[in-house]
C-alpha cells in the first residue's frame, strides 16, 4: 500500500470531516461513553475540517483518497485521525513524522498534545510523556509532551 503525505488543502475538508467522524464513532467509542462521543461528533469534525489551512495540516492519501489527517498548531499536535478502515497500517506514524518534521523546521522545541485515551499508547510509543491527566466534563484528557530533538523552547 502506497501512502502519500501532503499538506492539506481546503478541498480536503469534506473527506477530513468524514474521517474524524468515523474515527470518533468507531475507534474512540471503544474508550469513551456514548455521552462523550455524542458531544464530540457535534463539533470536532467541523473544527478539524475548518482549520486545515489555518494549522500546519497534512493529509494521508491512499489509492487517490484522503484516509487520514494530522496537524501542528503552534507547538501543539492537533487532530491526528485515520479512517478506521485504514488504521494500524502505519498511516498515523507517517502523519506524525510529517508533523514532527514541520515542528523541527519551525524550531518548535517542545511539542504538546491533548491525547485521547485511545491515542495515548501511540503518542507514548513516539516518545511523548504524560504531563497531566484531567477531565473535561466526563471526558478523560491526557496532556503529553515531547522535546523535538536538536531544538529548545
Amino acid at each position: 500500500m502506497k501512502i502519500v503525505i501532503r499538506r492539506a488543502m481546503a478541498a480536503d475538508a469534506k473527506a477530513v470531516h468524514q474521517i474524524v467522524l468515523a474515527a470518533l464513532r468507531k475507534t474512540n467509542a471503544k474508550d469513551y461513553p456514548p455521552s462523550v462521543i455524542d458531544r464530540l461528533v457535534l463539533t470536532l469534525p467541523d473544527k478539524v475540517a475548518s482549520n486545515l489551512e489555518t494549522w500546519c495540516a497534512f493529509v494521508a492519501i491512499v489509492d487517490g483518497g484522503v484516509v487520514g489527517t494530522g496537524s501542528l498548531d503552534g507547538q501543539t499536535v492537533s487532530s491526528v485521525y485515520v479512517h478506521p478502515d485504514y488504521q494500524r497500517r502505519g498511516i498515523a506514524t507517517r502523519l506524525m513524522d510529517a508533523v514532527e518534521h514541520a515542528a523541527n523546521a519551525q524550531s518548535r522545541g517542545t511539542l504538546r498534545v491533548q491525547s485521547s485515551v485511545t491515542a495515548k499508547p501511540f503518542y507514548a510509543k513516539r516518545g511523548f510523556r504524560i504531563v497531566r491527566k484531567g477531565f473535561f466534563g466526563d471526558e478523560p484528557t491526557i496532556v503529553m509532551s515531547k522535546d523535538v530533538p536538536g531544538m529548545s523552547e
